[in-house]
């Protein structure tokens, strides 16, 4: 009599992917691969430790299918919290450029959620335990023959011959999406050193100035998280930007503005960038606005309340392609103990600075999760608000009283972002730039703040992660096609245009404060 005990191992794992399937954790496609790569190595070591009866084989056994159990909790966890299939590189990108403070603060955000998954995971690997892995009390050793070990040896491999089937094995999954994100690193810190030393002229020919006035200024600021959803401006029932409320008069607000992405990372790549959603690995391998700006004698600075900006991740080289780098957070990332005011003597030094021609990036934190670390105590307008209409209407739409808290939560940071957002636009028109200067504001991207289900934070397939604000300032009236359908991919070249700066990335048709540009669309 022979062991069929690797077949019962293989067979019992594999329930557990479908069931997940069936729970809606995680999509056909991901379920599939998980079930045929662990199937494939829970069988083939159950036959290893069957065989060979040591201890080394059943450690191996038992190492193996907690990673994978934890695998597959891993990317159940990230479909629930992002309610979607997620865009892997995307995804990961994010993970690995994060740092210990930011992943607190994630944990904070999203911690019914982790706490659910982290509970699913250790119900379903002990089950497995007691039904898979447990030593048997019996002391009788069933063999195994060579014949059905050289069966799992062959299923083994034939799993992983194809390969998308062969990374959703967690073994070659993380080391291959970190090996991407390593190489895209190395490969724009080639970019950058070889712009930056000057060493070719190719990619920056033909880029000119072409303003009368030798004066120019131009304000770029960069939010985080916001979605047009919540601002009043934008006819939401909170009076969340009264100050920009009350001079919009004085601004061209766009109705219809589409993030480039909905993540930060790939959202800087496009904007910053010739990249588009189309050809999204451009930024590799053309300039950034920054270095075209310095070409054509802009003295550049890039002021950011993230410390990510300084040491961690792709924007840490964007940035150190302007000429004065400031970052404001003197926390450990993202923290809570740095609001956005904190960007403010830098941002003033540099709109006192005497250079003629100044591009000014400004990146704020905005309304990053967490929503409550983002705004001081004197901003908490909405929290434990759960009477007025906004709430009553989440509350008649089943959101959980947690949910409109997050919600509330929210709405403070936006309050808050609206005096930021005045406030650099207010020192900007009392400066002595102001003659000769143009500010523009968009975010990042949205978000989902129990809009359609209790879920608060990043979620693609929520129109609200992509449909942002977008608010222009000058003092020479400009115009624009604020009803245009315009995604922030294409914004390098409008800001091109406010930098008077003619070169062979700027196209006219992508320009939105040209009024006769053309609508299309950009989905």
């Amino acid at each position: 009599m022979l062991s069929n005990r690797p077949l019962i191992s293989a067979l019992l794992f594999g329930m557990f992917p479908v069931a997940f399937y069936l729970l809606d954790f995680i999509n056909y496609s991901r379920a599939g691969k998980l079930l045929i790569t662990g199937m494939a190595t829970i069988g083939l070591l159950s036959a290893l430790a069957e065989k060979y009866r040591s201890s080394l084989p059943r450690w191996l056994l038992f190492f193996v299918s907690l990673v994978l159990f934890a695998n597959l909790s891993f990317h159940a966890g990230m479909r629930d919290i992002f309610g979607v299939a997620q865009d892997e590189m995307m995804i990961m990108k994010s993970i690995l450029s994060t740092d210990g403070q930011e992943s607190y603060e994630f944990w904070l955000q999203y911690k019914p959620y982790l706490i659910k998954h982290l509970l699913i995971f250790v119900f379903s690997f002990g089950l497995f335990y007691l039904l898979a892995l447990k030593p048997s009390a019996k002391k009788q050793h069933i063999p195994i023959s060579t014949t059905i070990l050289s069966f799992w040896i062959l299923f083994f491999v034939v799993g992983h011959l194809e390969k998308s089937i062969r990374r959703g094995n967690p073994f070659v999954y993380f080391p291959h999406f970190y090996n991407e994100y390593r190489q895209e690193l190395t490969e724009l810190k080639q970019l950058d050193h070889l712009l930056q030393s000057n060493q070719t002229d190719s990619a920056l020919s033909g880029v000119k100035y072409y303003g009368k006035d030798p004066k120019n200024t131009v304000v770029w600021v960069i939010g985080e998280s916001s979605t047009r959803h919540n601002w009043s401006l934008y006819g939401y029932g909170r009076e969340t930007t009264p100050l920009i409320d009350s001079i919009q008069r004085e601004l061209l607000v766009f109705d219809h503005i589409l993030a480039a992405a909905p993540i930060t990372i790939p959202a800087f790549e496009r904007m910053l960038t010739p990249a588009t959603k189309a050809d999204p690995e451009r930024w590799k391998k053309e300039p950034s606005v920054l270095q075209i700006a310095k070409k054509a004698g802009y003295h550049t600075y890039w002021i950011s309340n993230h410390t990510t900006d300084a040491h961690n991740g792709i924007t840490t080289l964007f940035a150190r392609q302007a000429d004065e780098v400031y970052i404001t957070n003197k926390g450990k990332a993202r923290g809570e103990g740095s609001y956005d005011a904190s960007v403010l003597p830098a941002y003033q030094k540099a709109l006192q600075d005497p250079y003629d021609k100044k591009l000014i990036l400004v990146h704020l934190l905005g309304s990053h999760p967490a929503y409550n670390f983002r705004y001081p105590d004197s901003y908490a307008k909405f929290t434990g608000n759960f009477d007025d209409e906004v709430a009553k209407s989440l509350e008649k739409r089943g959101r959980a009283k947690w949910a409109i808290a997050f919600r509330n939560f929210y709405d403070n940071s936006v309050l808050y972002g609206d005096y930021i957002r005045y406030t650099l636009l207010e020192k900007l028109q009392q400066s002595p730039d102001a003659a000769h200067a143009a500010w523009i504001y968009h975010p990042d991207h949205g978000e989902d703040v129990c809009h359609h289900t209790n879920f608060s934070g990043h979620n693609k397939h929520a129109i609200e992660q992509w449909e942002i604000p977008m608010l222009v300032w000058s003092p020479v009236k400009m115009k624009g096609n604020t009803k245009r359908e315009y995604r922030l991919d294409e914004i390098e070249s409008t800001i091109l245009g406010l930098l008077k700066i003619s070169s062979r990335y700027y196209h006219p048709d992508q320009d939105i404060l040209i009024k006769n540009s053309a609508i299309h669309d950009t989905n």
